[in-house]
C-alpha cells in the first residue's frame, strides 16, 4: 500500500473556499435580530487615508516642497498643486507602501475578520476635464482583496467621495462647498461609479471576499447641516444605488447578495427605522445595513474627564440595541482619540510619536484610560452588529492609530477579552471600572513609550486561503476596471477613453464554477482511489 498521508489528503478534498468558509453577510427581508449578521459581530479596521488623502493623518506626506508652500485641503488641492504626472508618481508610492502584506497579518493576528476601504467616485468613473483627481488605485485595491481573501478578512467597499461631494469635507476628496445636488449629472455619475465597482469587486476572481459596499460616507442633509443637501435628494440616491448595486453584482454559486449600507446621515438611528419600513424608500429591500459613526474628540470633549468619556459611550447603548431588533446598526468609525491634535496638520511639522503621545506613555492612568475607551466602545457597539476602527495608521496621533493602539497594548489580541464588567442596560457606568473580573492584579502592562508597530510579533501568522487556490497576485498587472481607466504599477502610467455610463469590468464567472466542478471531480476520482488502496 502507498504511503498517503490519508488524513491530510481528505482535509485536501473538504477544503472550504474563503466563499463559504468566512461568515457571511445577510439581513432577513423586514429586518433581523440582534447578532444574526453572520452570527458573528463585525470586527473591523478602516484602511482611511489610502485612496483618499487627509492631510491630518500624514503630515509628513504634505513637508515636501511645493505642498509646503501653501495648505492642502484635501486631495484635489494637491493633485492640482503638482500636476498629473509628479501627483500619480508620490501617490502610486503611497499606494504601494502605505498598506502592505504585514498589515493583514497583523489583523489576523488581533482576530479581525473585516476592512473597510474607502473609495472616491474618480477610481470607478473617470473624472471630468475641470476635475485634477489621478486614477491608478485598482491594481493596489486588487492586491488588497487578494490579502483579505488570504488572512480571512470580508472587505466593505466604501464608495467615500461623491461627485460634488457629499459634505464639503476633505475626505469626501474635495473640502469645499457641498455640491452633489447641485445637478443630476453628479447623480448619474455616482450611480455610474458605484455599478462600475460593484462588478469588479464581485468577480469571481476575488472568491466573493467583498461582502458589503456601502453607497456613499457621512452625507450631509439640511438636519444637520444648514448647507447640506435636501432629505429626499440622499433618499433618492440611496435608492438608486441600492438597485445600481443589485444590477450589477456577480453572486458565486451559494453565496448571498452582497449587503448594502447606508451612512445614518448623523440622524438618530432610531429614525431610519422609518426608511426601511416605507414602500417607497427601503422596505422592499434585502440585505442591508446602517452605518453609525460615533466619536468623543469633538466641541469640546477634551475638557471631559475619563469617567465623562466612558459615559458618553454607554448614553449610545439603548438606541443601538433597540435599532438592532429592526436592522443591523455597524459602527463604521471610531476611535480611541478624545482630541483633534494634527487637524491643522501644519502644526504637527516636525513632531514626532514619541512627542504626541507622551502625556499617555508616561501615565498608567492615561494608558488604563486608553483601555477602559476600548472596552466600553466595543462592548456598546458589539450590542449591534459590531464596529470598524478608524484608522489602520496615524503618523502621530496613536489613539486613532488602529496599528499603534494594538502596539501600546490599548486594544487586546482578541477583542473578545474583557478586564471589567459591562452593563448593557446602563447608561452611565456601563463599565465597572472598579471591580475588574480578575482582579487588581491582574491589570495589562503598557509600554511608557512610543513602542513601533512594527515590533507586533507576525512570525506565526500564517495564510489561511489562496484566491482560487492560487498564490498568483495582481502586484504589477494591468487592471482594466471600468473600461475607462488601464493602471499599470510599474509604468506610472495612467491610460483614459471616453468616458462611458456602462462598463467593461465583467466578472469572470466561469471561473469559480469552474474551480468547484474540479474540485468535486477530483474528489470523486482520489475518493475511489483510496477505497482501492484501503
Amino acid at each position: 500500500m502507498m504511503n498517503i498521508p490519508i488524513a491530510s489528503l481528505l482535509l485536501t478534498l473538504f477544503y472550504v473556499s474563503p466563499t463559504y468558509a468566512l461568515k457571511s453577510w445577510y439581513t432577513e427581508p423586514g429586518g433581523t435580530p440582534a447578532g444574526s449578521v453572520a452570527g458573528d459581530k463585525v470586527r473591523g479596521v478602516n484602511l482611511g487615508g489610502w485612496f483618499i488623502l487627509e492631510n491630518w493623518m500624514m503630515p509628513s506626506f504634505l513637508e515636501e516642497a511645493p505642498l509646503n508652500e501653501m495648505y492642502i485641503n484635501d486631495e484635489w488641492t494637491y493633485t492640482s498643486t503638482l500636476g498629473k504626472e509628479e501627483a500619480l508618481k508620490r501617490l502610486e508610492n503611497h499606494w504601494d507602501t502605505y498598506i502592505t502584506e504585514d498589515d493583514f497579518k497583523r489583523f489576523a493576528n488581533y482576530s479581525l475578520n473585516t476592512v473597510r476601504i474607502p473609495m472616491g467616485y474618480w477610481s470607478w468613473t473617470n473624472p471630468e476635464e475641470y476635475e485634477p483627481y489621478i486614477q491608478g488605485q485598482l491594481p493596489y485595491l486588487e492586491r488588497a482583496l487578494n490579502w483579505s481573501s488570504w488572512y480571512g478578512l470580508d472587505v466593505l467597499m466604501d464608495l467615500h467621495g461623491l461627485p460634488g461631494s457629499q459634505n464639503g469635507q476633505d475626505h469626501s476628496g474635495y473640502k469645499g462647498d457641498i455640491g452633489f445636488q447641485a445637478n443630476h449629472t453628479n447623480m448619474d455619475r455616482a450611480m455610474d461609479a458605484l455599478a462600475n465597482m460593484t462588478k469588479f469587486v464581485t468577480q469571481d476572481k476575488f472568491d466573493g471576499v467583498v461582502k458589503a459596499i456601502e453607497l456613499t460616507n457621512e452625507p450631509h442633509i439640511l438636519e444637520y447641516n444648514p448647507n447640506g443637501m435636501d432629505f429626499y435628494v440622499l433618499a433618492e440616491f440611496y435608492v438608486k444605488g441600492y438597485q445600481v448595486v443589485r444590477n450589477n453584482e456577480h453572486i458565486l454559486n451559494g453565496a448571498n447578495e452582497v449587503m448594502v449600507i447606508i451612512h445614518d446621515a448623523f440622524q438618530p438611528v432610531l429614525n431610519w427605522r422609518y426608511f426601511w419600513n416605507e414602500p417607497s424608500l427601503g422596505q422592499n429591500w434585502t440585505n442591508y445595513a446602517l452605518d453609525t459613526h460615533i466619536y468623543d474628540a469633538f466641541n469640546g470633549a477634551d475638557q471631559k474627564t475619563y469617567q465623562e468619556h466612558l459615559d458618553t459611550i454607554c448614553a449610545q447603548s439603548a438606541a443601538i440595541a433597540e435599532a438592532q431588533l429592526s436592522f443591523p446598526v455597524i459602527v463604521g468609525e471610531f476611535s480611541l482619540g478624545t482630541n483633534t491634535f494634527c487637524v491643522d496638520y501644519q502644526s504637527c511639522w516636525g513632531m514626532t510619536l514619541d512627542q504626541m503621545i507622551s502625556n499617555i506613555t508616561s501615565s498608567y492612568e492615561a494608558n488604563l484610560f486608553m483601555r477602559q475607551f476600548w472596552e466600553v466602545q466595543s462592548n456598546v457597539y458589539e450590542l449591534g452588529a459590531g464596529w470598524i476602527f478608524w484608522s489602520v495608521h496615524h503618523e502621530l496621533a496613536g489613539p486613532w492609530s488602529w496599528t499603534q493602539a494594538a502596539a501600546q497594548n490599548w486594544l487586546p489580541e482578541d477583542p473578545s477579552e474583557k478586564i471589567w464588567p459591562f452593563y448593557a442596560n446602563a447608561s452611565s457606568y456601563c463599565l465597572d471600572t472598579y471591580n475588574p473580573i480578575a482582579g487588581d492584579q491582574n491589570m495589562p502592562a503598557f509600554p511608557d513609550y512610543a513602542n513601533p508597530y512594527t515590533n507586533i510579533d507576525i512570525s506565526q501568522v500564517t495564510r489561511k486561503y489562496f484566491v482560487n487556490q492560487t498564490e498568483n497576485i495582481a502586484n504589477a498587472s494591468d487592471v482594466t476596471s471600468t473600461g475607462d481607466a488601464t493602471s499599470n504599477t510599474t509604468s506610472g502610467t495612467t491610460n483614459t477613453t471616453q468616458p462611458s455610463n456602462s462598463t467593461s469590468a465583467e466578472s469572470n464567472t466561469s471561473a469559480a464554477e469552474g474551480t468547484l466542478t474540479f474540485s468535486f471531480g477530483l474528489f470523486g476520482l482520489i475518493s475511489l482511489s483510496l477505497l482501492a488502496l484501503l
